[in-house]
């Protein structure tokens, strides 16, 4: 969620004139253009997925709150692509500790710092995850 590429709405869908920020949303579908968000009071259709969070919604309406610049970077986030797992798939990587798994404890994770996020979690998690605070996210630059 965390990791801005290098397009923005209008250089996926030049009939919308909007700068948002598209990120990485994972290795499956990277064709499809995905978004969460925090107004489902102005998208119809809109999918709750957490607290204060909402998957997806109405294209149309939401087009027309771009095209007139009605929302804010802290209220949506628009991303390529999505992460899935078949059944149990998930469970049984973060019973491999293949994740790290954490609390959200954001008031408003679309105002979140993305350059420290992942940092600052490491850190806060302590012990063992303190030495990957400061790895690069490509470690064959390491």
């Amino acid at each position: 969620m965390n990791r801005p590429l290098e397009f923005t709405i209008k250089d996926l869908l030049p009939d919308i004139n909007s700068q948002f920020i598209i990120y990485e949303g994972g290795p499956v579908e990277q064709d499809n253009l995905y978004f969460i968000h925090r107004v489902p009071d102005l998208i119809p259709d809109s999918i709750a997925v957490a607290n204060g969070i909402y998957w997806g919604g109405n294209f149309s309406s939401l087009k027309i709150l771009l095209q007139n610049n009605i929302l804010n970077p802290t209220e949506i986030r628009f991303f390529l692509g999505y992460s899935g797992w078949n059944e149990h798939q998930l469970l049984d990587e973060i019973e491999t500790d293949s994740w790290f798994v954490t609390e959200n404890d954001f008031k408003n994770i679309f105002a979140v710092d993305n350059e420290t996020l992942w940092k600052n979690k490491l850190l806060q998690k302590g012990g063992e995850y303190k030495l990957w605070a400061n790895a690069p996210s490509d470690i064959n630059l390491n």
